[in-house]
């Protein structure tokens, strides 16, 4: 009787973290945040898989921050647990020319406003690259991104500016979205580089970029130990895609599958504004595998953004088209 129990002790307490994923995978979808080439506000999508993709929201924009004629391109919308409360944070361009990059927060993805509870176009800016207070001086700041690492509990944020006609890779990193330590290098692959995004996993960051220069327009990989430029820096210009994939791309985002089994990467094919290009791999340091384009259900118009895991109560709120 004793060994019985014991093993049927041994069998609940192996299963239940085992439950509690499954638990976990059947209540999740994937939201993704995107703009449109014709209409540049905040747009989203939900996936079951992570491939076939739906408008949320009638195909209408969710936010324009505070203001139809900004161009508010690249977003990116992460989740951040901290003291038991969820919190959405998005970071966007501001157009082509601004030194500035905007910051919102949300609890539920559809009301969003700064930090500071203000809810205009102002309250949402954060001067980067204006030159002023010991900022580095640039015209643009482009593909804002951040990493919230809970170990520090810090938001590294980090884009691409354009200093001596090359673009590179700076970050910033606060505590609270109002204080912002002096922005600095992040790393400079020695071309020019954008569109920067970082997946941590096993203790390293991966990055995933842009080689922006002429007949060139593809991804490569990189990898630090740190977010924190005196701590460690990207090293790697490693190409992702296969040799025989000679498509000119641009905007990566990589995501993990719901199962665990692996990783989805998707690129925008900008010229021509052609979608969505996917791909997969088992392990972040192998080569991408490009998914067939017929296995694939893009959103109209869809351009560069970040994809999210979220809960189909969450889901339900924003609503399908």
């Amino acid at each position: 009787m004793k060994k019985s129990i014991l093993l049927f002790i041994l069998l609940f307490t192996i299963g239940l973290p085992r439950l509690a994923q499954a638990a976990e995978q059947n209540d999740s979808i994937y939201l993704m945040a995107y703009f449109k080439g014709p209409s540049q506000h905040l747009f989203y999508a939900l996936s079951e898989d992570g491939l076939h993709w739906e408008e949320a929201n009638g195909g209408e924009p969710i936010f324009c921050a505070y203001d139809e004629r900004i161009w508010m391109r690249d977003p990116f919308l992460q989740r951040v647990d901290k003291d038991g409360k969820t919190t959405f944070h998005l970071v966007h361009t501001w157009g082509w020319d601004n030194p500035a990059i905007f910051h919102w927060e949300s609890d539920n993805l559809v009301d969003w406003k700064s930090v500071d509870g203000g809810r205009d176009t102002d309250s949402g800016k954060i001067y980067v690259m204006d030159g002023k207070d010991g900022r580095p001086a640039s015209p643009n700041a482009w593909a804002p991104e951040f990493t919230y690492v809970p170990e520090e509990d810090t938001y590294y944020v980090y884009w691409s500016s354009r200093v001596d006609n090359r673009q590179l890779h700076y970050v910033t990193s606060t505590k609270d979205w109002i204080s912002f330590t002096t922005p600095q290098v992040l790393f400079d692959p020695g071309i020019t580089a954008i569109d920067l995004t970082v997946v941590p996993h096993n203790g390293k960051y991966y990055g995933f970029y842009k080689d922006e220069r002429n007949g060139r327009k593809t991804i490569l990989r990189a990898i630090t130990t740190s977010l924190n430029p005196e701590v460690d820096t990207f090293k790697g210009v490693e190409e992702v895609f296969p040799s025989d994939f000679n498509v000119e791309v641009e905007g990566p985002s990589v995501f993990a599958k719901l199962d665990g089994s692996g990783w989805i990467g998707y690129v925008d094919e900008f010229n021509g504004d052609k979608g969505l290009i996917f791909a997969e791999c088992d392990d972040l340091e192998q080569p991408w595998k490009i998914i067939p384009k017929d296995m694939i259900k893009n959103v109209p118009d869809v351009k560069h953004g970040s994809v999210i895991k979220i809960s189909r109560k969450e889901a339900a709120a924003l609503g399908r088209k």
